[in-house]
């Protein structure tokens, strides 16, 4: 059960991912699992959230496509269980690795345009290289800065 606070915090997260094109469902789900401590069967979830079982499997296998959560299943049973990846930074690297696909393909298309679109293309591709190079950056330092010091 959540309560209102949690309720809350599940909404916004759905109406959030909803404008980023994803489904409400798929948002919902990600901050209910935020939100717990231990990996969630589908039964629980439907429960939960009042949503329907093959709704919330929809967005549990959309969320791990995206490797923010995980599956798993309990010793002596068949149900499977979902739980938020704990290092979320490789969303990020993700992200990145498509980032920088798009930005070969806007200098691909620089080097075939003429006149303004190809420099328009190519300031294109380098504001994405520089997205790039500064999430890389990011991402090496949150890693860094957890590492456990000797």
């Amino acid at each position: 059960m959540t309560d209102e606070a949690e309720a809350e915090f599940i909404a916004s997260l759905g109406g959030l991912m909803e404008r980023w094109g994803l489904p409400q469902t798929t948002g919902r789900l990600l901050g209910y699992l935020l939100l717990r401590n231990e990996p969630v069967d589908l039964d629980t979830m439907v429960k939960d959230l009042g949503a329907s079982k093959s709704g919330l499997s929809v967005a549990a296998r959309q969320l791990e496509a995206w490797f923010l959560v995980r599956r798993s299943s309990r010793s002596g049973s068949r149900r499977v269980c979902y739980e938020v990846v704990g290092d979320i930074e490789r969303l990020l690297t993700v992200n990145t690795l498509q980032i920088r696909k798009f930005s070969e393909a806007l200098r691909d298309g620089a080097s075939v345009a003429k006149g303004p679109a190809a420099e328009r293309l190519a300031d294109l591709a380098g504001l994405f290289e520089a997205y790039v190079r500064e999430t890389t950056r990011l991402v090496e330092e949150y890693q860094d800065a957890r590492r456990p010091t000797a």
